[in-house]
């Protein structure tokens, strides 16, 4: 299954290592949505909107999903911080499908990003 990442998980970043076994599909893709500062160290995704918002995109072996789930607070609780959801995403060579973490929470999406990309150096 394809997952698209946006922030801490994208390569330089700070929880890129939890994709060695991972395989890179796409370095540079995008999905339609709006990106926040959570002011935590990391970024939340909202489907609500039409900003492009860059990632990548990784083919996850079925082992890695419950370390990414555990990671992204997506674990299947009331409480979760995301959920996972199925959305198209671009990429260079054309459109995917791919699993995104998605802000479950509302009270993440603090400060929007207007470029849509996470840099590193929030990191």
């Amino acid at each position: 299954m394809l997952l698209f990442v946006y922030g801490t998980l994208k390569q330089g970043g700070k929880y890129h290592a939890y994709l060695e076994e991972a395989n890179l599909v796409a370095k540079h893709a995008s999905a339609k949505g709006a990106l926040y500062d959570t002011g935590l160290g990391y970024p939340a995704l909202s489907l609500v909107g039409n900003d492009e918002v860059a990632g990548e995109v990784y083919d996850i072996p079925d082992v890695l999903w419950p370390a990414l789930d555990f990671l992204e607070d997506c674990v299947g609780e009331e409480s979760d911080l995301y959920e996972k959801k199925a959305i198209a995403v671009q990429t260079e060579n054309g459109t995917l499908e791919a699993v995104v973490y998605e802000a479950k929470q509302q009270d993440l999406l603090k400060t929007k990003i207007s470029s849509g990309n996470w840099e590193i150096a929030y990191a």
